[in-house]
C-alpha cells in the first residue's frame, strides 16, 4: 500500500483560492478565539476573507485556527441546505500550559 498525499507541501493560500475558484462552498463554523471574535464563526470562506486573515494564521486553518463546513461545489449532486443557529465561546483546559485555557467561537447550522 502506498500513501499519496496530493496536497502535501502545497502553498495553502494558493490552495485555498483555487478551492474557491473550482466553485466549492464552505462556512467557518469554529474558530480559534486568540485570532477571532464571534463575528468570524458563519462567514463564508472567500478571497476577501483569506487575505484580511490575522498574520500567522494559515489559509486554510491547518493549525487549528477555524473549522470549516462545505455544502455546495462542483462535486455536490445538490447543495446541502440549512440556516445558521446559535454561535457560542467555549473555554477549556489548555493541555499543554494549565494557567491558560483555550477558548473558541462555535457556530451551530440547523438543516433545512
Amino acid at each position: 500500500m502506498e500513501a499519496i498525499f496530493p496536497l502535501w507541501k502545497r502553498d495553502t493560500k494558493e490552495l485555498i483560492h483555487e478551492f474557491i475558484e473550482l466553485g466549492f462552498k464552505s462556512k467557518i463554523v469554529s474558530a480559534n478565539a486568540k485570532y477571532f471574535d464571534e463575528d468570524f464563526v458563519g462567514s463564508d470562506i472567500s478571497h476577501e476573507l483569506i487575505d484580511s486573515l490575522p498574520e500567522g494564521v494559515d489559509p486554510c486553518g491547518e493549525n487549528g485556527e477555524f473549522h470549516t463546513f462545505c455544502y455546495d461545489g462542483p462535486i455536490f449532486e445538490k447543495r446541502v441546505e440549512f440556516k445558521l443557529g446559535k454561535k457560542e465561546k467555549h473555554s477549556y483546559k489548555n493541555p499543554t500550559d494549565q494557567s491558560n485555557d483555550i477558548a473558541f467561537w462555535f457556530c451551530d447550522l440547523i438543516p433545512c
